[in-house]
């Protein structure tokens, strides 16, 4: 093959990478103007990929079914037609006519909004590999087209890499709208000046024709390269990817700079192995990807003792070793250029059918996310099948007797160890739920202590509430919610006003409802229907309250702005300790709305502890914006217990964890309070440098800790 690039062969790169590059770009943009509207879930980030993925296998049918029906000439026409068009949708920037009403169905009008506003350019942004590469194959019959679907990947990490750290950084959603659309109608020059070459060239120059080198590629493809089987490795690489993305989320944190690494080694492994063939060695990454999952199940079984980023590596290794093995074997198996179209269409529906697979199957007939475990083995099983398969290969039929036992071995001891490891993590659970917002497991804990034996409610790896069956104890707080926490001090400042309203984002366990006395509301907003069963199946924090328990399914921000004034004596916001925070709750139209649910001498109190992001900033930047008075509250229990037990012959005291939270009031001197001041610590921001979020605007880089 010849590895020189041609000036035509520059110029369709160039094209093929921007389009690329635009069409990853886009994605997060439309995420950012539809989150605040629909709750800011995960939930609405999967719908919205399912019509990404959607909407690429169409731009991908569209080329197949162009080339199999039309000259070039005419697919240059309708092409470029498609292309002209699109740029009247520009600037996206879908209208508030758009937000949910009620009863509404969310993922419906999602998915109807993103095909409305953006379902023509994105298609049309879709057809631009596969088509480009075919006229590359008519034009250049003397280069591999291939080698342009690395650019395409390319051009797709490009805009990963530069979104989250310079793109959503430094501009508004709006911003970001204009700079795509003026790149894209950049693109559609470029597209225009390749249309002309198709148009120009002779008419026996765009008959078919083999390029030098690829005969023997495409016997091999004619005879093993059945759709069937690039169905199955486009598949379970697009299953493997996101399964490692939820396995690194779950351990570290739902944040871009994780979610953008496994993305970028999977597309990594795609520029490899399709720019030069001869980057991929079998012998080497099938052999890396075996020892890889053995790796994982050996770190999956040790993880108490071992340290998360240790755990990020292992899975970001056999990521690329897996997904290089898997696109590597659909490379030497891709067809002559006749049936390029046909080909990359495969691969489309491939990797639509592995997102379905993970993001919506699996959470729906598992439990628990198994789904790393079943896609590391699955691939590979497939793996094994695919070489035995291969004449050419040294293990074709079972040959070579030793090397398939260490690969059958491998396997083996990787199931057993994936078994071993999930009846561990269940060792303690009473109940396990999952649904679109994440997994969600009740524990029964210390039962050898008749006085702390209590339940644990998990989600993901973080805790959101404990509680002591203990008859003395199972009514005091626990958890964050401590009487010298933030929200126990601002609870505790309100208790002497009759008849109490209190609102709080987040329900938990229902801890909060023990500071709740005869003739106090308090009025609960959760978003998990999980949640609001576990918290009224296995705790009693709402049952025992002497306060009106009242809980509103559905997102906190949502239900508020369709709410009539609540006048809240103290709004608890307890919806950002997770990994994955809802940012359209910090944002300052969020803080206006709340404010206005808020009494005269009402106040707010937020939560914020966070393992991976410094968000008393976030908030301090909002405040100083709406001129509210603020106070941070650092909670260290376990010192101070540690030091009790140790002096006095007190009672057990229920488990307790550090916390920070920040009280902010509209300046009606609640913050200034004895109880709150005392216990506040010294928080200063420069002006200007946090900026504040907005609707508009968000980033979390520069809070990242």
């Amino acid at each position: 093959m010849n590895t020189r690039m041609s000036p035509v062969t520059m110029h369709f790169g160039a094209t093929i990478f921007l389009g690329a590059f635009l069409l990853f770009l886009v994605q997060p943009i439309a995420g950012k103007f539809i989150l605040p509207w629909f709750g800011g879930g995960p939930s609405v980030w999967t719908t919205c990929m399912v019509f990404f993925q959607a909407a690429l296998v169409a731009g991908y049918a569209a080329a197949h079914g162009m080339t199999r029906r039309l000259s070039p000439r005419r697919q240059c026409a309708v092409f470029l037609s498609a292309l002209v068009l699109a740029l009247a949708f520009m600037p996206f920037a879908p209208d508030s006519s758009w937000k949910p009403e009620a009863g509404d169905s969310p993922s419906l009008r999602i998915l109807l909004l993103l095909a409305v506003t953006l379902g023509w350019p994105f298609v049309a942004l879709a057809a631009t590999s596969p088509l480009l590469q075919r006229w590359h194959s008519l034009l250049a019959p003397g280069e591999s087209s291939y080698r342009l679907f690395a650019w395409s990947n390319a051009g797709s990490l490009g805009a990963l890499a530069v979104y989250p750290f310079v793109i959503e950084p430094q501009l508004t959603r709006s911003e970001q709208s204009v700079l795509w659309s003026g790149l894209l109608a950049l693109f559609v020059i470029g597209c225009a000046s390749i249309g002309r070459r198709i148009w120009l060239a002779d008419s026996a120059s765009l008959q078919e024709s083999t390029p030098a080198g690829q005969n023997e590629t495409a016997k091999s493809a004619d005879s093993r390269g059945t759709p069937a089987i690039w169905l199955a490795l486009s598949t379970l690489g697009s299953a493997l990817l996101l399964a490692t993305t939820n396995k690194i989320c779950q351990d570290v944190a739902s944040t871009p700079f994780l979610w953008i690494l496994p993305l970028a080694l999977y597309l990594i492994s795609f520029i490899v192995v399709f720019h030069d063939p001869k980057n991929y060695q079998r012998i080497i990454f099938v052999s890396g990807f075996f020892l890889g999952l053995l790796c994982s199940a050996a770190a999956l079984y040790a993880r108490d003792i071992l340290v998360f980023s240790l755990h990020t590596w292992v899975c970001g290794f056999t990521l690329l070793f897996g997904c290089v093995s898997l696109h590597g074997e659909l490379s030497r198996l891709k067809p002559e250029p006749a049936r390029l179209t046909s080909f990359y269409l495969c691969i489309s529906i491939g990797g639509a059918l592995g997102g379905i697979l993970v993001g919506v199957v699996a959470p729906l007939i598992l439990d628990s996310p198994y789904e790393f475990q079943i896609a590391l083995l699955a691939s590979a099983a497939l793996l094994a099948v695919v070489i035995r398969r291969d004449p050419q290969s040294r293990l074709n039929h079972g040959a070579y007797q030793v090397n398939w036992s260490w690969l059958v071995a491998t396997w083996l001891v990787a199931v057993l160890a994936f078994q071993q490891e999930a009846a561990y993590t269940r060792r303690d659970a009473i109940s396990v739920q999952r649904n679109f917002y994440g997994s969600l497991m009740v524990m029964e804990k210390w039962k050898k202590d008749p006085v702390k034996h209590g339940r644990v409610m998990q989600h993901g790896n973080i805790v959101h509430g404990v509680q002591h069956l203990d008859s003395a104890m199972r009514r005091l707080p626990t958890a964050y919610f401590g009487e010298t926490s933030g929200g126990g001090l601002a609870l505790r400042e309100t208790e002497d006003r009759p008849d109490r309203r209190i609102g709080v984002i987040g329900l938990g366990a229902g801890t909060l409802t023990a500071y709740g006395s005869e003739g106090d509301l308090f009025r609960f907003y959760e978003i998990d229907p999980s949640v609001i069963e576990a918290a009224r199946k296995w705790f009693t924090y709402m049952e025992d309250s002497a306060a009106k328990v009242e809980v509103v399914p559905g997102d906190a921000r949502l239900s508020l702005e369709a709410e009539s004034p609540q006048a809240f004596d103290l709004l608890i916001l307890d919806a950002f300790s997770s990994d994955a925070i809802p940012t359209h709750l910090l944002t300052k139209e969020a803080f206006e709305l709340y404010l206005s649910h808020l009494k005269p001498d009402g106040a707010l109190a937020l939560h914020l502890s966070n393992r991976h992001l410094n968000l008393p900033v976030v908030v301090w930047a909002a405040a100083h914006e709406l001129r509210l008075e603020t106070a941070l509250v650092e909670d260290r229990p376990a010192s101070k217990q540690k030091e009790s037990e140790e002096t006095t012959d007190a009672p057990p005291k229920p488990k307790l964890g550090s916390s920070t939270w920040m009280i902010v009031s509209p300046g009606n001197g609640f913050v200034e309070r004895d109880r709150i001041r005392t216990n506040a610590v010294g928080f200063t921001v420069m002006p200007g440098r946090v900026r504040t979020w907005t609707d508009d605007y968000s980033s979390l880089w520069p809070v990242l800790r």
